[in-house]
């Protein structure tokens, strides 16, 4: 669970600062291109964890009868569209879902991770096998099944990272890394990394296209609002707090969303690891609090950390934790669909600092600590 909790905040506030490149594709995204060939496209994902220097890529065909270059042929081929996939990545569920996907889906890690009421159901209905992870990753069951594809991610870890295994194993694989992109558009791009694989490419153009122009006129409207209110994120553990840094994914949200992060001026892309009577000080200036770790009421806070009253949040009644939708096995949407849903999370945050700019919105993923 500890490790769960700390690769949760990884993924969600992390992100890598670089210099932009040319892509063949992708608007926003960083860590995913596509070049096009003459009858064939190559897949590159780049940087696929903190600290990966390689360049991973794939020869992508959609027939047996595609001529490619020499130069190419000592590539992985993936066959597409896929209609066979073992998805290990709950974000990868949302966005099959976004898409219309998950019929193509005959195992997954573990249910218990799963918010999805639709994935849910097919397990149950299908008898979708559950093949683990890490040491627990059941190769056997997945070369039975025999999928066209293994989608996975990478965190650089020996003891968890499944795509070593799958690769040695001859098993086809594909990593995921949209939580190392930058920006919540960015993350939401890879859309159309998964249109691309199951064929559904000007369909995930379009619904990023859309999704992108709402996103935008959310920001606008908040970003013209004349009071920006400070915020702080994060939690207390042991001696130290720790939050998103002030280039991190969640950092560009509250930029967004109209809001001041109070540790906007730190350089960190990811986590910020705080002395925590400094970050108390710096709480005792903020107006509003957001995700105290998963703490879901104020006694569970206080237990924790008895000195969180000194925050005017917490007197103002003022923390939101995104736990509004949370499964029955304590999984939260939040870190589910919330990547393929980024208007819907500015929204939410937007209701959160300028009510008065949604007066007819309802939170969909946030919810008042109390």
């Amino acid at each position: 669970m500890k490790f769960l909790l700390g690769f949760l905040l990884l993924v969600f506030f992390a992100s890598c600062a670089k210099e932009s490149v040319p892509k063949e594709n992708s608007e926003q995204a960083e860590h995913f291109s596509v070049y096009y060939g003459d009858g064939y496209k190559i897949l590159n994902i780049k940087e696929a964890w903190n600290g990966d220097s390689e360049n991973h890529r794939w020869l992508l065909l959609d027939s047996n009868e595609n001529k490619i270059p020499d130069s190419l042929k000592n590539l992985p081929v993936i066959k597409i569209p896929i209609k066979r996939a073992v998805v290990l990545s709950t974000v990868a569920i949302a966005f099959m879902e976004k898409m219309g996907l998950l019929h193509s889906i005959v195992a997954v890690e573990n249910r218990n991770l799963i918010y999805s009421e639709k994935m849910q159901n097919l397990i149950d209905s299908l008898s979708i096998k559950q093949v683990g992870s890490g040491n627990t990753l059941d190769l056997e069951t997945i070369l039975i099944l025999r999928p066209d594809i293994v989608l996975t991610f990478g965190t650089g870890s020996t003891i968890y990272d499944d795509y070593p295994r799958l690769k040695t194993s001859g098993i086809p694989a594909i990593l995921t890394a949209e939580w190392m992109e930058s920006h919540p558009l960015a993350r939401f791009e890879w859309l159309k990394f998964f249109g691309i694989l199951f064929g559904k490419e000007k369909e995930a153009d379009s619904i990023f296209k859309e999704t992108v122009h709402r996103y935008n006129l959310l920001a606008e409207q908040a970003l013209n609002s004349a009071e920006k209110p400070s915020v702080i994120t994060g939690y207390p553990q042991g001696s130290e707090w720790l939050a998103g840094g002030g280039n991190s994914y969640f950092a560009k949200f509250l930029r967004d969303a109209g809001a001041k992060y109070i540790w906007e001026n730190t350089p960190q892309t990811g986590l910020l690891t705080l002395n925590i009577e400094a970050a108390l000080q710096s709480g005792a200036q903020a107006e509003f609090w957001l995700h105290p770790s998963l703490w879901a009421s104020k006694s569970e806070i206080t237990q924790n950390e008895p000195r969180m009253h000194i925050f005017p949040s917490w007197q103002n009644n003022k923390i939101y934790q995104s736990s509004k939708r949370t499964g029955k096995n304590g999984s939260r949407d939040f870190y589910e669909s919330g990547v393929a849903y980024p208007d819907l999370v500015l929204a939410d945050l937007i209701f959160i600092f300028h009510p008065e700019i949604l007066p007819e919105h309802r939170f969909v993923y946030y919810e008042l600590v109390k």
